[in-house]
Order: C-alpha cells, then sequence, then structure tokens
C-alpha cells in the first residue's frame, strides 16, 4: 500500500500535515473530507518501501510497554488530545523501534483510524487482549482506565517472570556446587585415603572402584 503524505485545514482554521498509508489519493481524499477537513494537498512519497509492521530496529520489551501505557493513561485522564498524547509519547520514547510504531500510529489516528484499528497493525507488539482492552476503552469513554489496567497486567508479567528466573537460577546453582565438591571428593581427597587405607591392610581389589 502506498504511502501519502498530506496538507489539511481543520474547521478552526489550523493546517495539518501529516502522512498515512492508503489505497489511493482520491480515497484517502475523500477519508480526509468525511472528517470535515479541507485538502490542501496530498502527494505521494517517492522511495517509500513497505513497511514490516514490528519489524526493525531491535525489538519492544514489556517494560518499553508498560511505560508506554501508564505514561499514555495519565495524560489522557489530564484530558490531552489523543493525538498529541502519541506525539509527547514518541518524543520521550528512547526505544527507536517503539518511537517509530508510535509515530505510524499516529499518523493513523490523525487519519481517521481508531488507536486500536492503528495499534492491529503491529501484531508482534500489541497482542490481541492488548487490541481487545483498547477497542473496549474507545468503546466506553474509559480509554485511561485500559492504559492503566494493561500497565498493571504488563508489571505484573514482567515481576512473574522475575521470581521464575529467580527460582530457576537457585536450583542450577546449587546443582553446579554438587557436581563440583563430588569432582572434588573424587579426585583429590579420596586418594589421599587410599595410602591410609594400604597402611590397614587393604588391597587394592577391596577399595571402591571410583578409586582404582
Amino acid at each position: 500500500m502506498p504511502n501519502y503524505s498530506y496538507t489539511v485545514r481543520d474547521q478552526s482554521g489550523a493546517v495539518i500535515s501529516g502522512a498515512v498509508e492508503a489505497e489511493s489519493e482520491d480515497l484517502l481524499r475523500r477519508r480526509l473530507m468525511e472528517q470535515g477537513l479541507q485538502v490542501i494537498d496530498i502527494a505521494q512519497t517517492k522511495g517509500a518501501r513497505k513497511k514490516n509492521p514490528g519489524g526493525g530496529f531491535g525489538r519492544v520489551g514489556l517494560a518499553d510497554l508498560s511505560v508506554f501505557c501508564r505514561q499514555f493513561s495519565t495524560m489522557i485522564d489530564a484530558g490531552v488530545s489523543l493525538v498529541r498524547c502519541l506525539a509527547v509519547l514518541s518524543e520521550q520514547s528512547t526505544n527507536p523501534k517503539m518511537k517509530r510504531i508510535i509515530n505510524d500510529i499516529q499518523a493513523e489516528v490523525e487519519s481517521g483510524q481508531t488507536l486500536s484499528r492503528a495499534m492491529q497493525k503491529y501484531p508482534n507488539v500489541f497482542n490481541n487482549l492488548f487490541v481487545g482492552l483498547i477497542r473496549a476503552g474507545e468503546v466506553g469513554g474509559v480509554l485511561e482506565e485500559s492504559l492503566q489496567r494493561l500497565s498493571g497486567f504488563l508489571e505484573a508479567d514482567m515481576a512473574l517472570r522475575r521470581k521464575v528466573r529467580s527460582a530457576m537460577t537457585y536450583p542450577t546453582i546449587i546443582f553446579f556446587f554438587a557436581v563440583t565438591i563430588v569432582v572434588v571428593l573424587v579426585t583429590f581427597v579420596l586418594p589421599r585415603f587410599m595410602g591410609l587405607f594400604k597402611d590397614l591392610g587393604l588391597k587394592d581389589d577391596q577399595f571402591p572402584i571410583t578409586t582404582r
């Protein structure tokens, strides 16, 4: 799907620019006009490449998503507009991949897409549960609550993963020390006792097999 840059004027007279994917220039123009926007200019972006949703620039971790949801919820609750929230989140993000995804979502929202629909383009980042809760928040007018709940889910998931890693680390350390002790006993300690056993009159065939 080709990319287009556009410039429009809203009902208050403010000029807005953005970029978005669309099937054609005519469909994009119609979509913008249906939103009550006056189209000033639309141009296809030259050299545009098909994007791999969520691909490139590393990965987006649970911590990135948790911070995204927490900050997003706070701004929505404070009455900041959706587009402005996304712009601020993009500026504050330190993850290049997350920053690019937020920019794409912002462009989609500016072109008339819902937030949940825009997030569906990135299933590797926003799973079905995530998108479903966002959609429920949009429909019910409680988007900030959905984002807050998602942040809580993500933080709980991170805490559980840390506990699992800790639970797996302790037995591994114990096993390592146990093997080390056995090796030391067989290699260094038992041979020293062989001389003592010989002094006591024991023959070689009476020693344990591991010490012969």
